[in-house]
């Protein structure tokens, strides 16, 4: 009997440790996680040299809490697909190959291409056209840290954080 009640505490105590942890140190954050979508054309592409072109777009979900202690992530579907695709990523395109990355700040969110081959920008550009962009702010207060959870796995971000597709 004694031996089945450790057995049950043991199995206990380890159900406890591979629970999801949920940070919540940080006091008076809202808890809204931001999600917005982005029909992207190559339009949007202002090219910074010969290599990098860059799409901005302003989001102001974005703000310094959010910068410096929270966690943004972007997805990109292609056009007539149903995946997410995690950024950043590379993908090869007409003899180059092209790095897809993006930075964010205080209400900016910018997408960036990057390729290999100088002056191939144009042609870069038209590979993301009509593409959808997907980004998502989690606030600190409900980033979720456990093991197995893959932040670059569009759909188990979404159902963990309720994300409506």
């Amino acid at each position: 009997m004694r031996l089945l009640k450790l057995f049950l505490i043991l199995l206990s105590l380890l159900a406890l440790a591979s629970c999801t942890i949920y940070d919540n140190n940080v006091e008076g954050e809202a808890d809204t996680v931001y999600s917005s979508t982005i029909n992207v054309r190559s339009n949007d592409f202002i090219a910074e040299d010969e290599f990098i072109s860059v799409a901005e777009y302003g989001w102001d979900n974005l703000d310094e809490k959010m910068v410096d202690y929270g966690m943004v992530l972007g997805y990109l579907r292609f056009e007539g697909t149903t995946a997410w695709q995690a950024l950043p990523f590379s993908v090869p395109f007409e003899n180059d190959l092209v790095n897809l990355r993006y930075s964010f700040d205080i209400d900016n969110f910018s997408l960036i291409i990057e390729g290999e081959l100088s002056g191939n920008n144009q042609a870069n550009e038209n590979l993301f056209d009509r593409d959808v962009l997907r980004v998502i702010a989690i606030p600190p207060s409900v980033i979720v840290k456990g093991k197995g959870i893959d932040y670059r796995n569009y759909n188990q971000i979404s159902e963990l954080y309720g994300i409506d597709n």
